[in-house]
């Protein structure tokens, strides 16, 4: 059963600086204290790494966050007042970002992904079924990073 502050938790989308995940991070704290629901990905905060890496490093970044649910799902931490584990329900963080297409500033990954069209350019187009293979190729693309 989740609980009140699971749900209050739930509710919150963050994001946060850096790529560090450790235990002592803030985004960690989020994680396992707080119950946030997921996370957004912004190249302004510093969590994509330059090329090569870009996306290698992203997928790593969004599978330690994923991790750092899980492990305090399946081993939730004690509760201070009583000192027993606190029951925790697993639930998947929302990984998100900006990738609108066009570059800068509507991409957030600029290196390792298809180069995409601004959504202006493809409306222009007056073509369904271009936004639609466009949009199948993001689509694809950030889940496989882990984006969902």
């Amino acid at each position: 059963m989740i609980t009140p502050e699971e749900r209050v938790g739930q509710l919150f989308l963050v994001n946060f600086a850096g790529t560090d995940t450790s235990e002592t991070s803030q985004i960690y704290d989020l994680i396992v204290n707080q119950h946030i629901g997921g996370v957004v990905l912004l190249a302004q905060n510093d969590n994509f790494a330059p090329a090569p890496n870009t996306v290698a490093d992203a997928r790593d970044l969004i599978r330690r966050l994923q991790q750092a649910e899980w492990d305090s799902a399946v081993r939730p931490p004690d509760d201070p007042n009583t000192g027993r584990p606190v029951s925790r329900v697993y639930i998947p963080l929302f990984a998100a970002t900006v990738q609108d297409g066009d570059g800068p500033p509507g991409d957030q990954i600029l290196s390792g992904l298809t180069p995409q069209p601004s959504q202006m350019a493809l409306g222009a187009t007056w073509s369904p079924d271009l936004a639609r293979k466009v949009g199948v190729i993001a689509g694809r693309e950030l889940a496989d990073l882990g984006f969902n």
